[in-house]
């Protein structure tokens, strides 16, 4: 649709404001910003960003210039001709946080600094769409001297559909600080958030591989992360850290190897039966088949990624987030057992990659329910924005406190106006906006006598055009960027209770289900037995487990799939090429006897199962207490009948794990009990006494013929 021209909807009597602005600009080479209220419009025709700002920050001396480079776009359906810019500056500095706050939320459009038109820069025509680029030089003596923050941008003008009226038709701002170089440094702790939606095939395997290949690729996210990590600043960071997302890339760069059920210990001496020979790899044992393409530059990625990383986290600050990021305030709600699981989970991989962490707790949208607040580990940090703390501290001081206590526990916090950016138009967390709005935060905190320290987490989506320059702009005498614990340590906390902080209902309609805890948990369960029915595997259910965690970390909420039934549905495929098969029928002549059943193992694992029976009373059945069965093997089990009373059994022979989980494989066996009569018994007795009496009979009347 074609975009609505400014000119057209400019009122006569702004035309003859801007003449007489444009007269006076003649006579003293500035044009005063008029009223806000004169000055709104819709949308302005021309679209102008700022790409670059050097120096990021002033000191009041003369000298010098101030260098900004950015585009300017004709987002109109018409041509604009003689397309000029000029740098502008308010004439007031701002002093505190609130000011800030109130700058950024400006109407977009209104003008807030004075035109500074010796400084001009004419970049022609522009037909619709086009976009050209700028430089613009200010001297330094063009600008404020007082300490403090000012309004700093670009005005772009031109000739329209309507002529021109002297009205900015495109404008570019954000934040410029000036201090004396002798500021006294205030400290910042700048939180780095590495966090990923880790999603999974079935078989236990990396899902999303495009994603994957942009995230990692120089350009995409976590790219631009090894760039910041890997530069001199990178390292005065604090990095949040998902260990799910290492560990994810880890499985990545070893080629994203399927859900392995092989075996990982050797086989013991006393395994009954004859151990069978590791198997060769199949479907159901991370077979090893040539990588496609995609698979094989997504492992090389991965693999010059954790190289640059892991060293880069050993030497940093590294804040460690429960394995992956737990939904705190869902588990507190639905299983405030898995947080300790998170935790444990989180500490022995960190362990693992030899990188000292320290584990914290800090939800990504900063807010955290009071069952959540209980449930978590009251000797961890604990992170939140100061929009969960209530809006009454009696702080007495401009800025947020960086730290409060709620009497068994200290709360870090972190500033959300900072990590919103700068004031619009345009994208606030750019590689500027967000970068000024820093810098502008911490040097409003700076000219506070009391300094409190500037706590900000980087938004957790942030991808910097130029990350490099980005740290460079940030390194100023004045401020000092350290370590979460060494911002906050010492500093004054305002005690408050921790039932008035703030979680809204939108907060709490966001948590994930009750529903998704459950499927989480029934995967876990399965994967348990599918490594007790693995003979010589002791790894798969701790795989497992990390795959469920993933599956209920705040960056789940965003998902619709339920990766956890997907992944338990496939370990149930598994078990279920482990069959049981009985006889069509059995008959016992008496009250006891043995019968033959056969345990059929599909896999091409080794295995060790049990056979439960379920009978009615009037019949027991027993067995081995458990039986082992060589991969792709068939194992005969002799089972004892007992105690029966004559008639027909119906038996239900079951496979289950070696702790009585069941698996899903059964069989059938109707067994008949044939008593026999105690009337055949007296008639074979008769019988019997007849014959012998006969017999007896018989040879007493030959003894005595042969005495006649």
């Amino acid at each position: 649709m074609p975009r609505p021209r400014a000119a057209l909807r400019r009122a006569q009597t702004a035309v003859l404001a801007a003449a007489l602005g444009g007269l006076l600009t003649v006579l003293v080479g500035v044009v005063p910003a008029p009223a806000h209220a004169s000055q709104a419009e819709e949308q302005t025709p021309l679209a102008v960003t700022i790409g670059s700002l050097s120096p990021s920050a002033l000191v009041p001396r003369a000298g010098g210039t101030v260098t900004l480079t950015g585009t300017v776009t004709n987002t109109d359906d018409a041509p604009w001709l003689d397309v000029t810019v000029y740098p502008f500056a308010s004439a007031q500095p701002m002093t505190t946080t609130a000011e800030l706050a109130e700058a950024a939320a400006t109407e977009e459009t209104a003008d807030v600094g004075h035109r500074i038109v010796t400084d001009l820069v004419r970049i022609g025509d522009l037909q619709p769409g086009q976009t050209t680029s700028y430089t613009l030089t200010v001297p330094r003596d063009d600008l404020p001297t007082a300490p403090g923050v000012y309004w700093f941008g670009v005005h772009a003008l031109g000739s329209g559909p309507e002529g021109s009226d002297g009205l900015a038709d495109g404008r570019a701002r954000t934040f410029l600080p000036l201090l004396p170089a002798k500021t006294t440094p205030v400290r910042a702790a700048l939180l780095m958030p590495l966090r990923v939606h880790v999603m999974r095939n079935p078989d236990g395997s990396v899902a999303a591989l495009t994603s994957w290949q942009r995230l990692l690729s120089p350009t995409g996210r976590l790219g631009k992360a090894r760039a910041i990590g890997t530069s001199a600043g990178g390292r005065s960071l604090s990095w949040l850290v998902d260990p799910a997302l290492l560990d994810a890339i880890r499985q990545l760069a070893a080629g994203n190897r399927p859900r392995d059920i092989s075996p990982t210990e050797k086989p013991s001496d006393d395994a009954s039966g004859s151990p069978s020979p590791t198997p060769s790899p199949s479907a159901s044992a991370a077979p090893e088949q040539k990588a496609d393409p995609q698979t094989t530059a997504v492992a090389t990625l991965a693999s010059g990624w954790l190289d640059a990383m892991v060293p880069v986290l050993r030497d940093a600050e590294v804040l460690a987030l429960p394995y992956g990021d737990l939904d705190l305030p869902a588990a507190a709600a639905h299983d405030p057992d898995s947080y300790g699981t998170a935790h444990t989970r989180s500490i022995a991989f960190f362990e693992d990659l030899g990188i000292p962490a320290e584990q914290v707790d800090a939800p990504p949208n900063g807010v955290i329910s009071h069952d959540g607040l209980t449930m978590t580990d009251s000797a961890a940090p604990l992170v939140l924005a100061d929009t969960a703390l209530p809006e009454d501290l009696g702080w007495g001081v401009k800025a947020s406190p960086p730290v409060v206590d709620t009497g068994s526990r200290r709360i870090a916090v972190s500033s959300s106006e900072a990590g919103s950016g700068g004031p619009g138009p345009g994208d606030p967390q750019a590689d500027v906006p967000l970068r000024q709005r820093v810098l502008a935060e911490a040097a409003v905190r700076a000219l506070d006598p009391t300094r409190p320290p500037l706590v900000m987490t980087l938004p957790q989506r942030w991808n910097p055009a130029d990350p490099i320059g980005f740290l460079d702009g940030l390194s100023q005498p004045w401020l000092d960027v350290a370590g979460l614990a060494a911002a906050t340590s010492g500093q004054l906390a305002p005690t408050i209770d921790p039932a008035s902080l703030r979680y809204s209902a939108s907060a709490a309609r966001d948590e994930l289900s009750g529903a998704r805890f459950a499927s989480a948990n029934a995967l876990v369960r399965t994967g348990r037995s599918l490594q007790r029915v693995l003979t010589r595997n002791d790894t798969v259910a701790s795989e497992v487990v990390d795959e469920a965690l993933t599956d209920v970390g705040y960056s789940a909420r965003a998902s619709l799939s339920d990766d956890a039934s997907s992944s338990r549905s496939w370990i149930e495929t598994q078990l279920g090429q482990i069959e049981v098969q009985g006889p069509s029928g059995v008959t016992l002549s008496g009250a006891s006897g043995r019968f033959a059943a056969t345990v059929v193992n599909g896999l091409d694992q080794p295995i060790t199962v049990s056979l439960r029976a379920v009978t009615d009373p009037g019949i027991t059945i027993s067995g081995p207490k458990s039986v082992q069965v060589t991969a792709s093997g068939r194992f005969t089990v002799l089972l004892e009948a007992s105690g029966a009373e004559a008639g027909v059994h119906n038996v239900s022979l079951q496979l289950v794990d070696t702790s009585g989980q069941r698996l899903g494989g059964s069989a059938s066996v109707p067994i008949r009990v044939a008593e026999v009569s105690k009337i055949i018994w007296v008639f074979l007795g008769v019988g019997g006494a007849l014959l012998f009496g006969a017999i007896a009979v018989r040879l007493a009347r030959r003894v005595r013929a042969a005495r006649a």
